[in-house]
C-alpha cells in the first residue's frame, strides 16, 4: 500500500500511537519558520507531465512539473527562499511573456500590489491554499477585465536592487461575474475556449497517444465527453456521437481482474446514462443492461463501495490461495450509484439491491452535522463461516457471488472469523439471531455472511456545520438528488451531502490518487447544496480557474499539496483539468443531469442581489461595473486604512459580524493599526486571528467599507466609499444603493476614482 494509506492503516489499528504521532507533528509544523514550504522529496517539481502542451520544457529541463502563471506562458516555482513570489523557471515561446520575462527572473507582484503571503505546500501546515497563487490570480483577473495589460514586479535574474515593471498584454475576456459561473459572460467565453481545446487534443497525435483519442484512463475520457455535453453546443455532437458508438458494444464481467475495473464500469454508467437521457439512444440498452447486472455483482457488500476489481474476481483469487488486495473505496461505490440514478431518471433497468446497499453506506457516514468518508464506506458487521457440509449455500455461479436463499437450510456450521483474538471483534450472535435477513456469499471453503441492517430514514433537514469535501461526498448528492424526485428522505440526505462539499472549498486540492476526480464531483456534488454556501465555495476557488488556464487555451493541473500519490500527471495533466472547468462553469446551461438539467432556470440568489437573470422583463439590465486605476485604488485603500484606524483608536468599533475569505466563521473587526494590520474576533468567543490589510481581497475590503458605512451612517463620503469598492468588486446594484444613500455632491467626488 501507498504510504498514504499505511498512515490511515496505523491510524485505525492504534489510536494511541495515532494521537501522540498527530501532536508531534503539529508541534514539528507549528515551530517551522512561518515561510517555510514543506514538501515530501521533489514533489511537486520533479514529476514528468504527459501532455503535448508540456514537450518543449520537458526537452529543455527534463522531468518538471513547475507552476502555471495563468495565461501568462510562465511556469514557476514557489520556493523556500522566496515564498510569496514566483521563482520563474521556464518561458514558452509564443507566449506573452516571451522574450520578456526569463528563467531566474522573480515575479514579486502585479500592477502595482506587491505579493507578500506566503505559500505553504504541505497537507499539515495549513488549511486551504494560500500566498501567491492565490494573490496573483486576483491581480490577472483585474487585467483581464480591463485592456489585458498586465504590469509585472519583477526582480531580474534575482537581482532586487534591479526592480522593474514588465508588461504583459494578455487576452482580456472580462471579470468573473459575482454570481459566476451563472449570469457570467467570462464562464461563457471559457467553455467555449475549454471545448475546443480538448477537441484540438482529441485530434492531435502525441508520443503518448494515437489521433482521434484522449489520454488513457476511465476518468479522462469520461470526464472530456461529459464536457462536451454539458457545453451545449451543438458543434460538438458529431465527434460525441462518434465515441459513444463504440459504447454499445460493451459488455461487462464480474470476474474480470485485469486493471481496474471499478472506475471505468462507474463512469460508463454516468456517461451512458446522461448520453441516453439525452439523445434516447437505444443502441445503448444491451450495454446498460449488461452494467446494470455488474453493478449489482461487482459490489462489496461489506460496506456497499467497491475495490479496484470487482467482487467475485478478488474472492476467486483468495479461495485460489492469492492475496487479498486491495480494500473497498467509497468514490467508485458513488460513481456506480450515480450511474444507477441516471439509469433511473431514464427508465432503464437498474440494480435496486445494489442501490439500496450504497444507499445505506450514506445513511451509515451520515453524522448529524456532516457526513463522514475518508476513504471507504463503514463497515457492515460481517463473518466467516465453515459449513460441515460444503454443499450448502451455493450461489449457482460460484465463489464471490450471492447465494438467493441466504442462510436457509444452511446446516450446521462454525463462525471462523472473527474470534476474540483479533483486535476488530465484535460479537457474532446475530449470525443465528438474523439468519432469516442475513446475506451468504459463497466461497470454495468457507462463506462470508454478511448482516443485513436498515437504517432509519431521516425526517427533516440535517443541520450541516461542518465539511468533509470529498469526492465519494459529491457524488452521493447526486446520486441521491438526480432520478429521485419527491423522496424526501433521499433528498434531505443527498442535501446533506451536498453541503457538507460545499463547507470545504479549502480542501478542494486535497484528492487522493486523482485530485481531478475529487475536484469535479465535489464541486459538482457543492452545487446542489444551500445557495449562500455554493457562492462561497465558488469565491473560494475563483483563483483556481485563473491560475490554471494556460496561454494555449487548456489549462494544467495544480499541485494539490503533498499527495505524490497524484496519477493525474500521467493519465492527462491538461486535458482533466480543462474539461473540470468546463463543466463546472457548464452549470450555468444545465445540458446535463450532473449539471442541473431538471433544476429551475433562473440562476439561484446567491445573495441579497439580484442577477440579470432573475430580474423582470420591464427592468433595465443591469450595468457593467467600471474599473479603478491601480494608483486610484492604492489611494482609496489608504483612506479606507485611516478610517478604520480611527474607529478603533476611538472606541468605535462594535461587534459588527462579517465573514471574510480568510476566515471559516464569522468574525468581527476588534481593531485596526496604524501598520495596516487588523485583528479580528470570532463572534461569540475569544479566538482573534490577524491580517494584514494589503493581503485581503477587494470583496474583504468591500465588506470593510460597509462596515464603516454602517459605523458612520451619518456620513455621506462613507456611502459614496462603500459603493466605490461595491463597485470594484461587480455588485454594481448594491454599489448604486450606496451612492443613492451619498447624495450627488459626495457621490460625483467619489465616482471620479473610476477610469
Amino acid at each position: 500500500p501507498s504510504t498514504g494509506l499505511k498512515r490511515i492503516l496505523m491510524m485505525r489499528t492504534n489510536r494511541v500511537e495515532a494521537s501522540v504521532l498527530v501532536s508531534l507533528l503539529v508541534i514539528t509544523f507549528l515551530q517551522r519558520p512561518a515561510g517555510a514550504i514543506f514538501e515530501k522529496g521533489n514533489f511537486p517539481w520533479k514529476v514528468k507531465l504527459h501532455a503535448w502542451q508540456e514537450a518543449p520544457m520537458a526537452e529543455a529541463l527534463g522531468d518538471c512539473w513547475y507552476l502555471n502563471v495563468g495565461p501568462t506562458g510562465l511556469r514557476a516555482q514557489i520556493t523556500h527562499e522566496h515564498p510569496s513570489c514566483f521563482t520563474i523557471r521556464y518561458v514558452f515561446k509564443g507566449s506573452p511573456a516571451a522574450g520578456k520575462i526569463h528563467p531566474g527572473d522573480i515575479v514579486v507582484g502585479a500592477n502595482g500590489t506587491r505579493l507578500e503571503r506566503p505559500h505553504r505546500f504541505g497537507r499539515l501546515t495549513v488549511d486551504g491554499w494560500d500566498g501567491p497563487l492565490v494573490d496573483m490570480a486576483e491581480l490577472i483577473e483585474d487585467s483581464q477585465g480591463k485592456d489585458g495589460k498586465l504590469h509585472l514586479t519583477v526582480w531580474p535574474g534575482g537581482d532586487r536592487g534591479g526592480e522593474k515593471t514588465v508588461t504583459l498584454q494578455i487576452k482580456p475576456i472580462g471579470r468573473f461575474s459575482p454570481t459566476y459561473p451563472f449570469d457570467c459572460p467570462r464562464s461563457d467565453r471559457l467553455i467555449a475556449q475549454f471545448c475546443d481545446a480538448l477537441v484540438e487534443t482529441y485530434e492531435k497525435e502525441t508520443p503518448w497517444k494515437k489521433r482521434n483519442s484522449w489520454r488513457r484512463g476511465p476518468h479522462t475520457a469520461s470526464h472530456c465527453i461529459l464536457a462536451l455535453m454539458a457545453s451545449g453546443n451543438r458543434k460538438y455532437e458529431r465527434l460525441v456521437k462518434s465515441i459513444m458508438s463504440g459504447y454499445s458494444g460493451k459488455r461487462y464481467d464480474s470476474t474480470a481482474a485485469g486493471g481496474f475495473p471499478s472506475w471505468g464500469c462507474g463512469y460508463d454508467g454516468i456517461v451512458m446514462g446522461e448520453y441516453y437521457l439525452r439523445y434516447k439512444d437505444k443502441r445503448l440498452l444491451p450495454a446498460m443492461e449488461s452494467l446494470a447486472g455488474y453493478y449489482e455483482e461487482a459490489q462489496d457488500w461489506r460496506s456497499g463501495g467497491n475495490s479496484h476489481k470487482p467482487f467475485p474476481a478478488i474472492q476467486r483469487r483468495i479461495a485460489a490461495g492469492g492475496p487479498k488486495g486491495y480494500g473497498a473505496m467509497a468514490a467508485p461505490g458513488g460513481l456506480a450509484m450515480l450511474g444507477m440514478s441516471l439509469f433511473k431518471a431514464g427508465g432503464i433497468e437498474y440494480s435496486e439491491l445494489a442501490y439500496a446497499r450504497i444507499h445505506q453506506a450514506y445513511l451509515q457516514a451520515a453524522k448529524p452535522d456532516v457526513v463522514s468518508i475518508v476513504y471507504g464506506f463503514p463497515a457492515w458487521n460481517h463473518a466467516v463461516i465453515t459449513l460441515e457440509d460444503k454443499s450448502k449455500a451455493k450461489s449457482g455461479k460460484g465463489t464471490g457471488y450471492r447465494c438467493s436463499t441466504g442462510m436457509k437450510g444452511i446446516g450446521k456450521y462454525a463462525v471462523t472469523w472473527p474470534t476474540k483474538s483479533d483486535p476488530r471483534w465484535k460479537p457474532t450472535d446475530w449470525v443465528a439471531g438474523e439468519a432469516d435477513r442475513n446475506t451468504v456469499f459463497e466461497s470454495a471453503n468457507w462463506r462470508l455472511v454478511v448482516r443485513t441492517m436498515t437504517l432509519p430514514e431521516p425526517t427533516k433537514p440535517y443541520q450541516t456545520t461542518r465539511f468533509c469535501s470529498e469526492a465519494p461526498v459529491g457524488l452521493g448528492a447526486l446520486a441521491h438528488l438526480v432520478g429521485n424526485k419527491g423522496n424526501r428522505s433521499w433528498e434531505y440526505l443527498g442535501e446533506h451531502c451536498a453541503n457538507s462539499c460545499a463547507l470545504g472549498p479549502r480542501e478542494w486540492l486535497q484528492g487522493h490518487a486523482s485530485s481531478s476526480m475529487h475536484q469535479l464531483w465535489v464541486a459538482l456534488g457543492a452545487s446542489r447544496g444551500d445557495e449562500k454556501a455554493f457562492r462561497g465555495f465558488m469565491d473560494q476557488v475563483k483563483w483556481w480557474f485563473v491560475m490554471q488556464e494556460d496561454f494555449r487555451g487548456s489549462c494544467l493541473i495544480l499541485p494539490d499539496r503533498d499527495r505524490d500519490t497524484n496519477s493525474d500527471p500521467y493519465y492527462a495533466p491538461h486535458m482533466l483539468p480543462t474539461a473540470n472547468a468546463a463543466i463546472i462553469l457548464a452549470l450555468n446551461r444545465r445540458r446535463l443531469q450532473i449539471t442541473g438539467a431538471g433544476t429551475p432556470a433562473s440562476a439561484p440568489a446567491y445573495s441579497s442581489r439580484r442577477t440579470s437573470a432573475s430580474r423582470s422583463a420591464a427592468e433595465p439590465p443591469m450595468r457593467a461595473p467600471r474599473t479603478l486605476a491601480p494608483e486610484r485604488l492604492a489611494t482609496l485603500n489608504r483612506a479606507l486604512l485611516r478610517i478604520l484606524e480611527k474607529l478603533s483608536d476611538g472606541g468605535a468599533l462594535t461587534p459588527k459580524p462579517m465573514l471574510l475569505s480568510k476566515t471559516r466563521a464569522k468574525v468581527w473587526l476588534a481593531e485596526a493599526n496604524s501598520d495596516g494590520k487588523l485583528t479580528f474576533q470570532v463572534v461569540g468567543g475569544t479566538k482573534k486571528v490577524s491580517f494584514a490589510f494589503d493581503g485581503l481581497s477587494p470583496a474583504d475590503r468591500a465588506t470593510l467599507s460597509l462596515l464603516v458605512a454602517e459605523l458612520r451612517s451619518e456620513s455621506p463620503d462613507a456611502q459614496a466609499m462603500a459603493g466605490v469598492y461595491l463597485e470594484a468588486a461587480g455588485r454594481v446594484d448594491e454599489a448604486d444603493r450606496y451612492f443613492a444613500k451619498a447624495g450627488e455632491t459626495s457621490r460625483s467626488k467619489l465616482e471620479a476614482l473610476f477610469e
